[in-house]
């Protein structure tokens, strides 16, 4: 039932228009929004209408039919309210930035030509701070929420969203907001060469660890990792350095229609200490970073081991934060805040279905960061585990049923068209009269025929003249050159083995070879006739080798003799 359940979730995405064609495994959506909040009053942020306009992207992929995984940031350049003067970020009714990141897990629920409609949840890092991005910040890690609805038309469709975020520390805050903008569907094998068709695909019913060799469109890499990180000496704040050191973290990624690329998340953790050359009064014993990341990765594929393993590149954005605790300037669970690129170079090595050994170099280069633009570079090993992707749909292929899949029930063989009736038997020594006809009598002759008639015989499942059936049509040779009126009929036989459309086919090919033999050695090709009787006439009915050597033959069977008499040819 699960798997009937699938198929038909697949088969009715893919009929759908457009938003719903958008919900093939692998595809890829790319966004951007603009966007209304409503602050908790807990925050002391002014909420009114033109104070809390921001603005952000989304990207995230389809991984089964009707759901997809996705991350977004927003920017809000938001104000204080009068008389708030909120942990330092400034004076009331000063500007205050305010910004999210969050990722979550949506469901979409096609209907037709109608918009379809979703929700999803997951987790939020929201983040205040003033206008010098140094000090007086604040991180808060919550829940995300999420409902709205897509109006495609074709690839590109009108999304709206109503979002809350729920924040359980410091007595808990809920934000409100909405959103609304574009979102558009591009199709990678198309964009990126993958060999895109206009003919839809349907998706077999879905089988979340079965054996995988690579890949396959809308396939979940979920995994963990330690690395090293070697941190710039400008990184945090000056006089507040992390050492370098160990961290951990994890990633989240999806493959697109094309299977050589992904989308990736991850996020990774390192607490450390101060390790700044010069450590002045006051500052941070401890310098925590932490940084969430989004990349499209290409993978190149090699086989190692008998296993699929691939290369890995990718490219994208990084915010990167850092918390300084134990000191007072900064001041203590304070934060400051990077954002820039990150580029990625690994290997995924297969060690089991399903599971991959991940070794990757990350460089994340943060060009806003004061004084000076830092380059923190890390060193990944974990564990990445590959599930569930979609595999193309075997197709009927019985006549008149291709468009429905091999799996449903209507896929079945139209009935046979009954046979024609057998045609009369002709004179074996005529073939233009019937056996019926008194003047069907053998040839006036006492001449033996058996260097003319005698067979030839061929091996198991062949239509190659052998030597030593060779050798029989070349004694045929000299009595047909004597003899030039006459006609013979060469028959083709099979052992019982195989089909009767086979065994037909079969025997035709083998009177067609023994007839091209002759013809090749000067014989008239209109003297011969062929016909074919499969396995209808065995000389033997026994089940074993040596029975079934002699049903595999040629019969001659001479036709007309064209003259009054057979002429012996000269020994």
């Amino acid at each position: 039932m699960l798997r009937r359940s699938w198929t038909v979730c697949a088969m009715t995405a893919l009929l759908l228009s457009g938003t719903a064609a958008a919900q093939s495994p692998g595809t890829l959506l790319v966004g951007g929004f603009g966007q209304w909040t409503h602050f908790d009053s807990k925050w002391g942020m002014d909420t009114g209408f033109g104070n809390s306009i921001g603005y952000g992207g989304r990207i995230g992929a389809f991984f089964a039919p009707n759901w997809n995984l996705e991350a977004d940031g927003q920017y809000t350049p938001a104000q204080a309210a009068t008389g708030a003067d909120y942990k330092g970020l400034g004076l009331p009714g000063e500007s205050v930035k305010a910004s999210t990141i969050a990722a979550r897990l949506v469901y979409s629920f096609p209907l037709g030509n109608l918009p379809s409609i979703h929700i999803g949840a997951g987790g939020v890092l929201q983040n205040f701070r003033g206008d010098d991005n140094l000090g007086g910040a604040t991180y808060q890690f919550g829940g995300n929420g999420l409902v709205g609805f897509n109006l495609g038309f074709g690839g590109v469709s009108l999304r709206v969203d109503g979002l809350v975020n729920y924040f359980p520390s410091n007595d808990g805050k809920f934000d409100f907001g909405a959103q609304a903008g574009l979102q558009l569907s591009p199709d990678l094998r198309n964009l990126m060469g993958g060999g895109a068709t206009g003919a839809p695909v349907m998706w077999a019913p879905y089988m979340w660890w079965d054996q995988m060799d690579a890949p396959l469109p809308g396939t979940v890499e979920l995994g963990g990792f330690a690395q090293w990180t070697l941190f710039d000496d400008n990184a945090g704040m000056v006089g507040n350095v992390p050492k370098d050191g160990l961290g951990y973290g994890g990633r989240v990624g999806v493959f697109l229609s094309d299977p050589r690329w992904e989308i990736e998340g991850d996020g990774y953790y390192s607490p450390h200490d101060n390790d700044a050359e010069v450590i002045p009064a006051g500052a941070a014993t401890d310098v925590n970073a932490h940084a969430l990341a989004a990349r499209l990765n290409y993978n190149f594929p090699f086989r190692l081991m008998g296993r699929q393993s691939q290369f890995i590149i990718g490219a994208g954005g990084v915010r990167t934060s850092y918390k300084f605790k134990g000191g007072t300037n900064p001041p203590e669970d304070s934060y400051s805040y990077n954002y820039g690129a990150s580029g990625l170079a690994g290997v995924r090595l297969a060690v089991a279905n399903r599971t991959a050994l991940r070794l990757d170099g990350v460089i994340d280069y943060m060009p806003n960061h004061d004084p000076d633009a830092n380059m923190n570079i890390h060193f990944r090993g974990g564990l990445s585990f590959l599930i569930g992707g979609a595999r193309p749909e075997v197709m009927c292929t019985y006549a008149g049923l291709e468009s429905i899949p091999a799996s449903s029930p209507n896929c079945v063989a139209p009935p046979p068209p009954p046979p024609p009736p057998p045609p009369p038997a002709m004179c074996q020594y005529n073939s233009n009269i019937p056996a019926t006809d008194p003047a069907c009598v053998p040839p006036p002759s006492n001449v033996d025929t058996t260097a003319i008639t005698g067979p030839i015989y061929f091996d198991f499942d062949k239509s190659t003249i052998r030597p030593d059936a060779a050798a029989t049509l070349d004694r045929k040779l000299p009595w047909l050159q004597a003899n030039p009126g006459m006609r013979i009929r060469i028959e083709g036989n099979a052992d019982e083995r195989g089909s009767d459309e086979y065994n037909l086919a079969l025997g035709q090919r083998r009177a067609a070879s023994a007839k091209r033999y002759l013809v090749d050695h000067g014989i008239a090709a209109d003297r011969f006739d062929l016909v074919s009787y499969g396995e209808e006439r065995p000389v033997c009915t026994d089940h074993n080798e040596a029975c079934w050597q002699q049903n595999r033959r040629d019969d001659f069977r001479i036709v007309t003799i064209g003259s009054d008499r057979i002429v012996i040819p000269p020994q």
